[in-house]
Order: structure tokens, then sequence, then C-alpha cells
């Protein structure tokens, strides 16, 4: 198939732009954190709030923690929440344990190896749940010991040593059931006992209150203060617990060569969730609004940020933004926005982020926002600076604005691209109309057709590519504003012209031909059939060029209509008994 130059100078350039979109980097100062405080059992609004709240802070140029990487990061670096291992769980573990066994005894190691691999997963995962009882934990150590016994019988003795120095790390102080395995295998584990004491370490554990239970991976070890000195190296899942019947949350402690430390503030790891976001939740309003500070500095220890928005709900139809930032953390912005079950809208995130990053105290629940006295201080705060290096504040954030700029190029070079094959396209079906030969031997008839065969689909591929990169480059180039500007209205107006003109045209065109004209064959005596072909294809590439270019002009109007508001557009519904009436009110 002949690919004419115009589509290889398209693909080319499509490549080339492609290729240098650049990411959105990051904020340099340090990144934003979106924390949630509660003193109720309400929690529906918690994961709906800081989403919003994320996105909105994303859109106005803020490099913030999402909601999810911030519970990753403080279940990894601070701590996480106990495993949660059902009946069901453990009734499968014992049973895929007990079925291993019996295919050790029967000789069909490759079968028990898989039962015993399943079960360590779930050990593995859920170490500090299954070893809460003396019985399990055993068991979790004899099918730990059971995997060596297969490695040992199948001659891998150097993965055996090591898979025995994994089970003594993942239940520690426990002994196995001697009867339970042959003598091969209670030697390798002597061994790696030996080698133990050789490479002394601790793990050092103390609490706040002290004389608390202390569990390693669910082994109950002792009371804080405590020091452990003869563990095998590995990750130890640690646990402080000073309420009967209250699981500790989990401190993940990498055990090496000397001394490894653990604190555990027992009021802190009440307070701390991370489901469904990280959170912090308290006993009472007082104890919120005495601790919430304080247990962000600690929050910041785990999840790096140089300002914080704790977000609370002083009453059921109240949300109350605070920015803290600086060290120690001191109060930089309050907003009060109204709410509701699931959170507050969009529009009244907009408005309470632009005055936390005004510096400004507002009280946006009354129908005229009302500005609050800040904590600590006699005159509003000043603006809290946003690293822009120079940016337009009123742009969006500058990889966004680059990566639309980038797109906005290439769909403006592919229309252009189309409307120019246009011509050429015009004179090749003159050249194939006058190859027409009867000579069945004249190649030039062939030659012409496949020339304006790949015109055609150059011009639809160009138009595509051309229409897609523009919408997609409007949200990201288009400046903020707080109503849609007339310039957006008169693009839309046009947009809707050149619409009507591209459906009008398309539905207007010449019938298909009786054959497709791609594969026809044409009668060089009756050449009507091409001149259809020709006409209705230059119709056609018309209507699919000026609806690529009515798409983006569409767009920009829509742009500005779906964004966020920031000026709290109200819908409102009257419906009487003779009529009903649908009204929006606000800025446009």
């Amino acid at each position: 198939m002949v690919l004419v130059p115009s589509m290889r100078l398209l693909a080319l350039t499509s490549f080339l732009v492609l290729a240098m979109v650049p990411r959105a980097e990051a904020q340099p100062g340090g990144r934003w954190l979106v924390v949630p405080t509660t003193s109720t059992a309400d929690d529906a609004w918690l994961k709906p709030t800081a989403l919003k709240l994320h996105a909105e802070l994303s859109d106005r140029g803020i490099d913030a923690w999402s909601p999810a990487d911030a519970r990753r990061q403080f279940e990894t670096a601070g701590s996480a929440p106990a495993a949660e291992v059902s009946d069901g769980d453990i009734q499968a573990w014992v049973d895929q344990s007990s079925q291993a066994i019996r295919n050790l005894a029967e000789g069909d190691y490759n079968t028990a190896l898989e039962r015993l691999k399943e079960a360590q997963e779930l050990s593995r995962s859920a170490a500090e749940e299954l070893n809460r009882e003396h019985e399990r934990a055993q068991r979790m150590l004899d099918t730990c010991l059971y995997m060596v016994r297969v490695l040992l019988d199948t001659g891998a003795v150097s993965r055996a040593t090591t898979l025995a120095q994994e089970c003594r790390q993942l239940v520690p102080r426990v002994e196995p059931t001697a009867y339970m395995h042959p003598p091969e295998v209670l030697e390798v584990l002597e061994q790696v006992d030996t080698s133990r004491a050789q490479k002394p370490r601790q793990l050092e554990v103390d609490s706040e209150p002290s004389g608390c239970p202390v569990r390693a991976n669910g082994v109950m070890l002792g009371e804080t203060p405590l020091a452990l000195h003869d563990l095998f190296p590995g990750e130890y899942r640690v646990q402080v617990e000073c309420e009967p019947g209250r699981r500790g949350r989990v401190h993940t402690a990498d055990v090496t060569t000397g001394s490894t430390s653990v604190f555990v503030d027992l009021r802190f790891d009440r307070a701390v969730a991370t489901q469904p976001v990280l959170h912090l939740r308290y006993g009472s309003s007082e104890e919120e609004l005495e601790q919430r500070i304080a247990d962000v500095e600690q929050i910041s220890k785990a999840v790096p940020a140089r300002a914080f928005v704790l977000v609370s709900k002083p009453s059921p139809e109240v949300l109350e933004l605070e920015l803290v930032s600086g060290t120690p953390l001191g109060q930089r912005g309050l907003a009060r926005i109204k709410t509701g079950p699931q959170g507050p809208t969009r529009g009244d995130i907009a408005l309470a982020s632009r005055a936390l990053l005004e510096g400004k105290c507002t009280d946006f629940t009354p129908s005229d926002p009302v500005p609050l006295l800040c904590e600590g201080e006699a005159v509003p705060a000043e603006p809290v600076a946003v690293p822009s290096d120079g940016w337009p504040a009123h742009r969006p954030p500058k990889g966004q604005f680059i990566t639309g700029l980038t797109l906005a190029s290439l769909g403006t070079v592919s229309l252009i691209t189309g409307y120019a094959l246009l011509l050429p396209l015009k004179s090749t079906a003159e050249d194939w109309l006058d190859d027409i030969d009867p000579d069945p031997n004249n190649q030039g008839f062939d030659i012409t057709q496949e020339k304006w065969l790949n015109l055609n689909t150059g011009i639809i591929i160009a138009g595509a590519v051309g229409g897609a990169a523009l919408v997609a480059a409007m949200p990201l180039v288009l400046p903020k504003r707080d109503k849609t500007p007339w310039l957006a209205w008169l693009s839309g107006g046009v947009g809707l012209g050149l619409a009507a003109f591209s459906i009008a045209w398309g539905v207007t065109a010449d019938d298909k031909p009786a054959t497709s004209c791609d594969s026809v064959s044409i009668d060089p005596m009756y050449p009507l059939e091409a001149r259809t072909c020709i006409t209705r294809s230059e119709q056609v590439n018309v209507a699919i060029l000026t609806g690529a270019t009515a798409a983006p002009l569409l767009t920009i109007p829509l742009v500005y209509l779906l964004r966020p508001s920031e000026k709290n557009i109200q819908p409102s519904v009257e419906v009487g008994r003779n009529r009903a009436y649908i009204g929006v009110s606000g800025e446009f």
C-alpha cells in the first residue's frame, strides 16, 4: 500500500510531539496533607471530603498527598491496623496444613509444597493474629518446618536453612512439636539457633504509659519497657496493648545487627486511624480540640508535609477547614462551609480552599460570608505562600498547562494537515479519472486509485486526531475565571454553527455507490461510479473536518460551566399544580 508523503509527515509529527509531552512536576517546598478529625461515630463524610479537597488543591497547583497514598505511607512508616482474619481463613489455613502432612506421608512432595506455600502466605500476612494463641503459634511454626522438610528431602539444603531462619523469625520464642519432625529438620533448626547467638541483635520496646504487654508477630514477649536480645534478623510486627480485648496498632521493626527501638504512644495509637482514609478520631470534642495539633505533628513524622488541612465537623451541617503550617505548627487560615451526610459540594470546597490559600478566616455558612478572627491573631493572617516560580495564579498548574499546550499544538497541526490534504485529494481524483484506460495492462489506474484512498484515510485520521487532541487540551490550558468569559460563549456559538453545518453537509452528501470505492474495478466506458465515489468523499471529508473543528470550540464554554464554581451556583426547583419551574442562580 502506498503511503503519501503527507501521511508520513503527520505520523512523524504525532510521534515527536507525544514523545515530548512532559509530566506534571511536584511543587517545590514539600507536600500538603489533608487530615480529617472527628469525635463522633459518623464517618460517611470522611472519604468523599478528603477526595474532593485533594482534587481542588491539585487543581490550584498544590502538591498534596492523595488519600490513598497518605494511608499507605502512614501504614508503612507509622503504624497499621492489625490484620483481620476470619474463622473461614483460619480453618482453610488449618486444612491446608493438615492435608500437606498427609501428602508428605504419601511421598507426594510437589502437592505438599504447593499446599504449604499457600498456608505460609497467610502466615506471613497475618502472623500477629494467628500467633495470639499458643496452639496456633505452634502450628504455624510446625507448618513452616514442614516446608523445611520438603526442601531437605528434595536436596535443597541451602534453601531449607534460609527457610528455617524465617520460621524462627516468624514465630519467636515458640518451640516446635518435637515428634512431628524428623531429626534432620531439628538438626537444621539447632544450627540456625547456634548461628543466631554469634550475631547479637536487640529490639527495645517502650510505651507511654509503660507496663503494657508487648507482642512481636502476635507472640506475647513481656511488658514495656522491654529489651529482646534473642531475635532472628527480619521484620517484626510489634503491638503494645494496654487495654484488654483491644488490638494494638502494628508498628513494623526491621531488626538487623545492633539495636532497634520502637516507642508507642498509646493515646495517639487510639486516636489515629487509616480506614477509610488517614484520620484522627477522639472520644470527645474537647479532646479533639486539645490534641489534634499535637497528633498532626506525630503524623508528620511518618507522612512528611509542610502544611496540613485539618477537616472537622463541629455540627452535622457545618464543615470546618483549618490550615496549619510551619514548625511548630501554627494556624494560618480557617473556613467554615455547609455540608451534608456525604460531605460538602465541590463548589463549597472551592470557596474554602481559596480562603485558606489567601490566609483568610471566613464563615461561608450564612448567605453572606462573615470574616472570622484567626486563632492567636488580632488581624487576618498573611496569604500562605504557594510555590509557583512566578507562574501566574490564574493558570492551571505548570505541568498541566505545558501538557495541554503540547496537545493543542498537536491538534492544530493535525487539523491544518487535514484541510491541506483536500487540495492534493482533488488533484489525485482527477488523475484517477484520467487514468481509466480500456487496456487491462495499464497499471496507472490502480496506482492513482491507491493514492486517492490513502489521502482519504489521511484526512480522516488528521481530523480525528486534531479534534480529540484539542478537546483534551482545553481543560488543561484554559485559565481560571470566576465566570464564563464572553469569548467562551462566542466560541461556543461558532462551534454550534460549524457543528450544524457539518451535520447538514454530511446528511445531504451523495448516496454511496453500489460497490465499495476501495475495491471496485471501474469499467472505463462508464466512469460514473468513480465520479460518485469522488464527489461523496469530498463532501464527507469536509463534514468530518468541520465537525472536528467544532468539537474544541464547543468544549471551551463547557469547561467553564463544568468547572467547580466558587460563586455557589445553586439550582432551584418549584413544582405547582399547573406548572413546574427549574432554575439555576449564580454567575456564569
